[in-house]
């Protein structure tokens, strides 16, 4: 009997063990998170607003009366306009800006607010047209930019001139639901789980760039790097994270009816990553809209066929 429950007292020490080792382990986990600030890593056309204790990198262009803001997708930043700004600078003033968790805009969690959420995302675009004063603007989204776009002008329908629609991922499924997220809040899983994303999205990096271009030859070394840097900035991984936790879409299909401004739905023939379809369907549930489909291109016509993109624009727009 003294040997049993030895051996007892041995197993529910060792099981106590274990589940202390579980409980504590991932807290004892450290991994590096960007080496540079979001600053050191600008380039010579880089500006800085803050905006509720957050740094806001954009870069603006022309000096037209008429605004243009520029609404990139997710992973993507400033960079992914570079290609259209000379031209349509001519006609308009460009502003673009890397929304929170991504390029080169500060990297905060210590904010009595979110500014990881879908929602903060559309109050940001309002806090920064009334910082510099935009009455209006044409606001021009690319994939989840798109959906910013979408969503701001149901709620600020005064502020908006007109839509560009670019492969806009707007018929978005949440990827998440209430157990995943109950998981993902989870002390430990909160602590491990911001590197565990990140490697993830570095080792699928270039297959998913690639999977955003129908012609992959196209992609040179100097968009690679662009879209490689934000990974230096301090606490990338992190924001990546709160962003993964906090991305929630809101149906908004019954909505698209009151959208009364001119849309542009710009779409790349061969995307692999929003189907041709969905912009077709959003062309024809939008009143006032205009479908553009540009052949032999991706996700992101305005890197990949910048000319066929400028056009499409400059064709529907009274200049």
């Amino acid at each position: 009997m003294g040997i049993i429950s030895a051996g007892v007292r041995f197993l529910n020490i060792l099981w106590f063990s274990i589940i202390v080792f579980l409980f504590f382990a991932p807290f004892f986990y450290f991994y590096e998170d960007g080496q540079f600030s979001h600053r050191e890593l600008a380039y010579p056309d880089s500006q800085f607003v803050k905006i509720d204790d957050l740094e806001i990198h954009y870069r603006k262009y022309g000096q037209s009366d008429r605004y243009m803001i520029l609404l990139h997708g997710f992973g993507s930043s400033t960079y992914t306009w570079e290609k259209i700004t000379r031209k349509l600078s001519e006609h308009f003033t460009l502003i673009s800006y890397d929304r929170p968790g991504f390029g080169l805009t500060e990297r905060r969690f210590d904010l009595k607010y979110n500014p990881y959420t879908n929602e903060y995302q559309i109050e940001l675009l309002k806090k920064f047209m009334d910082h510099f004063d935009i009455k209006k603007a044409i606001l021009v989204g690319n994939s989840a930019g798109g959906f910013v776009a979408l969503n701001f002008t149901l709620i600020y329908p005064e502020k908006v001139e007109a839509l560009v629609l670019v492969d806009a991922a707007v018929f978005n499924k949440d990827w998440t639901n209430d157990s995943i997220r109950f998981l993902m809040n989870i002390p430990q899983v909160n602590h491990v789980g911001p590197d565990v994303v990140g490697k993830l999205m570095l080792k699928s990096f270039e297959e998913t760039l690639d999977n955003s271009y129908f012609d992959p030859s196209k992609i040179t070394e100097k968009d690679k790097e662009a879209y490689k840097k934000p990974a230096k900035i301090f606490g990338w991984k992190k924001a990546l994270w709160e962003l993964a936790k906090s991305t929630q879409y809101k149906d908004i299909t019954g909505d698209l009816e009151k959208i009364q401004v001119p849309v542009i739905v710009i779409h790349g023939k061969q995307d692999k990553l929003i189907p041709l379809k969905s912009s077709e369907e959003l062309a024809k549930v939008l009143k006032n809209a205009t479908l553009c489909v540009i052949d032999n291109c991706g996700h992101l016509p305005q890197e990949e066929c910048p000319n066929e993109f400028v056009e499409c624009l400059l064709n529907n727009f009274s200049m």
